[in-house]
């Protein structure tokens, strides 16, 4: 599996550290979280609230495709390819890639026939079409690197695109005038393209879509993804459209509050990204085999999660005030509570996350997915009385509430398995 692999010296001095793979997951996943924290720090701030709306609308649209790139394509691979015998991956991997160049056609194509209906996205529709394309692809990439062990290139292909973007994004903001939509778009987009060669190379395949492939992974492959669709659709649809209720029954002061908070959680957010993107394959190989080892290693990876991600909680709920008062829209410090609750619903998502790999292995997805529809109907359910009662964070309190729900029903999904094994 492993390659020579022709990359920059610096790349090189990487993989020769003594490290344990998880850690350069971290260090990834990191990278990614802090560029795409400073990215929207930047547009706020230096571009006006105006300009970072209409980004934050292009980026939803984003969020969508890499949601179902994710649901169709890199999350059943992260199951499927733990299962496969050694001389199968190259193959599937190729098959995974000829999908995944497939799925970015479509992607681009829906969105220029829905940017057609807009005129005044016509400026902007040229660099959000690179930068999806890239983005999907870039995330494709890393997940099987990720998955094939091969985690310092990575690492490698994350730190070049941050690289560049960060830098290229700094040159904007040093000139007199301030930068245009397109320009930041084009700044992300092309800054990304790369990474895509740095893990094209590391990877050492390219994408192939062939009959033979489709016949002897497709069935495997989609029994896995068939549920995983409608549920990304369902958790996109539900987060943004909390917000958009939000907004429309509060004030623009309480969107932008819960954008901050959802900005400043989004380092969470990664780091579970990155768990699962590393974690995933490895438990699958013990899921069916060694029933011990499985339920040894998600009990290893639950106490690392707490003591990592505990300590950082509390110091941010701690300074939820002064955060808030610095960082947040004028008259924004009377939502700093708004904030502490956001760590009390990390602490939830921590504790339900290995119900959620667990559900991930069982046989389909089927309760995956209906863990999803039970929590989002629970949230939007009540999100009106508690908005009413508590505001910004009674939007909050609807996460938090889904997460409750979508532990109990794992919980019972997991043991209901366990009784029938």
């Amino acid at each position: 599996m492993s390659q020579v692999l022709t990359l920059p010296p610096w790349a090189l001095r990487l993989g020769r550290l003594s490290v344990a793979p998880r850690y350069w997951v971290v260090a990834g996943q990191a990278t990614v979280s802090a560029t795409n924290f400073l990215t929207n720090i930047f547009i706020a701030k230096l571009c006006g609230l105006a300009t970072f709306g209409e980004y934050s609308a292009w980026q939803l649209v984003l969020l969508l495709a890499l949601a179902l790139q994710g649901a169709i394509i890199t999350q059943p691979m992260q199951v499927v390819l733990g299962t496969l015998a050694a001389r199968h991956r190259v193959a599937y991997g190729q098959l995974v890639l000829g999908l995944q160049v497939a799925f970015s056609g479509l992607a681009v194509a829906a969105t220029a026939l829905g940017a057609g209906l807009l005129p005044q996205a016509a400026t902007v529709l040229p660099a959000f079409v690179v930068l999806l394309a890239a983005a999907g692809g870039q995330d494709t990439l890393r997940k099987l690197l990720l998955a094939e062990g091969k985690v310092q290139a990575a690492l490698a292909s994350d730190m070049l695109s941050a690289g560049g973007q960060l830098l290229v994004l700094l040159l904007l903001a040093l000139r007199p005038a301030p930068a245009t939509l397109a320009e930041v778009i084009w700044a992300v987009g092309l800054t990304t393209v790369p990474a895509l060669l740095v893990g094209g190379k590391a990877l050492g395949h390219w994408p192939a879509l062939s009959l033979n492939s489709l016949r002897r992974f497709g069935r495997r492959h989609w029994r896995q993804a068939r549920w995983l669709v409608p549920t990304a659709l369902l958790q996109w649809g539900s987060a943004n459209v909390l917000l958009v209720f939000a907004g429309w029954v509060g004030s623009p002061a309480m969107l932008g509050v819960l954008r901050l908070a959802q900005t400043a959680m989004g380092v969470f957010n990664l780091g579970l990204q990155a768990v699962e993107n590393y974690a995933l394959p490895r438990l699958s190989q013990s899921f069916h085999s060694a029933p011990a080892q499985f339920a040894a290693q998600r009990a290893a990876l639950t106490k690392k999660m707490l003591l990592a991600a505990g300590p950082l909680l509390a110091l941010l709920a701690l300074a939820a005030g002064p955060l808030v008062a610095r960082f947040g829209p004028a008259g924004g410090a009377q939502y700093a509570d708004l904030l502490r609750w956001c760590c009390v619903l990390y602490v939830v998502i921590l504790l339900v996350y290995p119900l959620r790999l667990t559900v991930r292995l069982l046989a389909d997805s089927r309760h995956y997915f209906g863990g999803y529809v039970l929590s989002i109907g629970a949230s939007l359910a009540s999100v009106r009385w508690l908005t009413a009662h508590y505001q910004a964070s009674g939007v909050v309190l609807g996460w938090l509430l889904a997460q409750l729900v979508l532990g109990g029903y794992w919980l019972w999904a997991v043991r209901r398995s366990a009784s029938r094994a």
